[in-house]
């Protein structure tokens, strides 16, 4: 049976090192992000982010979100990450801001697009417990435990998470009520400049436009 255990001071990095285990040995965690509580994987692993769309009755085709501890890990993972993003995500991260780029072209993932999207959305997320997991992993997918279309699970004694599916489940209490991220894209995938706001969540164009005057919003 699928462990679930609250988070405290005392076993936070007992945790935490759990967390990787399980991750690194192909499984999906259940942990919290800002406003939700998300499953989690290695970004690598066929398999597991395969059971994640799998769990979220999500439609073929749909591309998770990858996540990141830093800004650093980016360059790795994307090859258009250039001077207007990182201005942005210096700012924004970590945060409430994905970004979608263009990946590594040597990158050996599926997110479940069949890699036919041509981006990805990533972002560094502002939740304790889980920057210390991306602090000791590498990029991990991400996507909401809950099913498609449906709200964000701000309590996991609500949620309709098939525990059976689950390595660890970490229980941080009833999340607080928050804002989806914004998202942004580039108007030409993979080219520099053109950057627009697709999704305007908790942070707004006003608030993107003070960083970087040219950014605008999605043609209608």
């Amino acid at each position: 049976m699928t462990d679930l255990v609250s988070l405290t001071n005392e076993n936070k990095v007992a945790l935490r090192d759990r967390a990787l285990v399980e991750i690194l040995q192909g499984k999906v965690v259940v942990v919290a992000a800002e406003h939700g509580y998300i499953y989690l994987c290695d970004a690598f692993s066929r398999g597991a982010v395969d059971r994640i769309h799998i769990l979220r009755a999500d439609n073929p085709g749909t591309a998770a979100q990858v996540l990141v501890g830093d800004i650093s890990a980016v360059s790795g993972i994307a090859k258009d990450f250039d001077n207007d993003i990182q201005m942005l995500a210096k700012v924004f991260w970590p945060g409430l801001l994905t970004i979608q780029m263009a990946p590594q072209p040597s990158l050996n993932w599926d997110l479940g697009d069949g890699r036919t999207l041509g981006e990805f959305a990533v972002r560094v997320p502002n939740s304790d417990f889980l920057l210390a997991i991306l602090s000791k992993s590498g990029p991990l997918v991400a996507a909401s435990a809950s099913l498609a279309g449906q709200a964000p699970t701000r309590e996991l004694s609500e949620s309709p998470i098939l525990q059976s599916e689950i390595g660890l489940m970490v229980d941080e209490g009833t999340l607080p009520e928050g804002p989806a991220s914004t998202v942004i894209r580039r108007q030409i995938i993979g080219q520099s400049g053109g950057l627009e706001i697709v999704r305007e969540g908790a942070i707004s164009l006003g608030a993107l436009q003070g960083v970087l005057p040219a950014i605008s919003a999605a043609n209608p």
